[in-house]
């Protein structure tokens, strides 16, 4: 009886707004990391959290919606930070391995599980959406005609994205993280040329 007294009068903490998210979206990535895309479930995660999956669902309709939320709240984007090293090279592969550093983060089974579930969104949405790994490109471009390395009246939106997509093509077919050498190649023998001709 003492026991339930004890229980009924224990304080209750309440976690509403930014807390209450960020408590669910690092339950949602510890889930990830414990059982994997396909075993992940809203119950799982509403007990790490230690809220309820009612409380899940009012915000985020199905998983894949609360994994992607996740995702794009945890890992950076190559917006967040846009290389500046005062060489187009340079930048570029930085921007490169940082893209292919978060999507390893994330891992390639979460990646596949999310173009299974959300299909209607292409992938080059999933991870950037509304364009931010075209304006990160743009921008790194831009400095570059400031500095006299290339003539963006060349440029076409399509090439302009070619090292983002080709890496994204690469790491879709291998499932594994791309090599430096490829990335080297992707700028050195494919883009670089390319753009200066």
């Amino acid at each position: 009886m003492s026991d339930i007294n004890q229980f009924d009068n224990k304080p209750e903490t309440r976690r509403r707004g930014k807390q209450l998210e960020s408590a669910i979206f690092q339950a949602t990535w510890d889930e990830l990391s414990a059982v994997g895309y396909s075993r992940l479930t809203m119950e799982g995660v509403a007990d790490r959290a230690e809220t309820s999956k009612t409380v899940i669902y009012r915000r985020w309709p199905n998983r894949a919606e609360l994994v992607l939320a996740t995702i794009r709240q945890r890992v950076p984007t190559p917006s967040d930070e846009i290389p500046d090293t005062g060489k187009l090279r340079d930048d570029l592969l930085i921007l490169l391995r940082r893209m292919n550093r978060s999507l390893k983060e994330v891992g390639f089974e979460t990646i596949h599980g999310l173009m299974v579930d959300l299909g209607d969104i292409p992938f080059s949405r999933l991870f950037f959406p509304n364009g931010r790994s075209s304006n990160t490109m743009n921008t790194i471009l831009k400095r570059a005609a400031e500095r006299g390395e290339v003539q963006l009246a060349k440029i076409t939106p399509r090439i302009a994205t070619l090292p983002v997509d080709l890496t994204r093509h690469e790491l879709l077919l291998s499932q594994e993280p791309v090599s430096e050498n490829t990335l080297i190649e992707i700028v050195d023998e494919i883009f670089l040329p390319l753009i200066s001709m």
